[in-house]
């Protein structure tokens, strides 16, 4: 498990975060991160579309 010192807007201080359980099986290479103080959680993900935009406006 992956605990990392951090700002937490809920606490309004610096404070340990730590991965919680994986809910997508990413296991220890998940990027969410939650505070052990008030549970405020800090989600990562990879915003690439899974599919290119279509980008040809014609339609047949």
């Amino acid at each position: 498990m992956r605990v990392e010192f951090r700002w937490c807007p809920g606490c309004s201080m610096q404070t340990m975060f730590e991965q919680p359980p994986c809910e997508d099986g990413h296991g220890t290479d998940c990027l969410d991160l939650a505070c052990m103080e008030c549970g405020f959680g800090i989600t990562l993900r990879d915003l690439t579309p899974a599919e290119p935009a279509r980008t040809d406006t014609q339609v047949a």
